[in-house]
């Protein structure tokens, strides 16, 4: 990752938006995301592959889910959320633009694009806040989930909280988690820095459980 944009990170003043990020897609997946429109699209698509670039808007968002078993989970895309990502789509169609591209485009179900090269300055302005306000919660479009954060989260108290300050859970003395899942809330960015200081510091809480144990012993 070499980019990242906060243009639409702090919403209406609260700490949520969206960040606009570029991710590394290699070819398969990039096949996964991609609309269907036909075998001959697909392949048009796909041989200008090394020639496309990929921004998307991530979302620190407030709705949430449950998970009732392996198979079954639920999920239901907050409306503040799904504005969210709406304005960071339509800032990204414009940087796109703005940085060069001769077309633009979503993956929404449609398969929509515009030559920017060949349109007025009003086609591109309807094009843009067309796309962008598509609803988002109807799954026409593709949306994607990575980074999953909060199913186990770390508090003060058991009834709100799966561990306490040190990782341990409540229920189980001894039995530590370090992951991700313990983090109170989404962040809105990647968790690599915030997961590897959680991880020290739960080592370190391990530690001085053992160090005590063997004082006991």
């Amino acid at each position: 990752m070499t980019a990242m944009s906060t243009v639409v990170a702090n919403f209406n003043k609260s700490g949520y938006g969206a960040v606009i990020q570029t991710p590394s897609l290699h070819p398969g997946m990039f096949s996964g995301l991609i609309p269907w429109i036909s075998g001959a699209d697909m392949k048009r698509r796909m041989s200008r592959f090394s020639r496309t670039a990929h921004v998307f808007a991530l979302a620190r968002d407030r709705g949430s889910g449950t998970v009732n078993s392996p198979s079954s989970i639920n999920y239901r895309m907050d409306a503040e959320d799904e504005k969210n990502l709406q304005e960071g789509l339509e800032k990204t169609l414009r940087i796109l633009a703005a940085a060069g591209a001769e077309e633009i485009g979503t993956h929404h179900s449609t398969g929509k694009s515009l030559n920017v090269k060949k349109v007025s300055y009003h086609e591109f302005e309807r094009f843009v806040k067309e796309e962008s306000a598509r609803p988002l919660r109807d799954l026409t479009g593709q949306i994607c989930s990575a980074h999953q954060m909060g199913s186990c989260r770390m508090g003060v108290n058991p009834k709100e909280s799966a561990v306490n300050q040190t990782g341990e859970a409540w229920e189980v003395e001894g039995l530590f988690v370090a992951d991700t899942s313990v983090f109170p809330t989404a962040l809105g960015v990647n968790p690599m820095v915030t997961v590897q200081a959680i991880a020290y510091c739960t080592a370190q809480s391990v530690v001085q459980l053992l160090s005590r144990k063997r004082t006991h012993y």
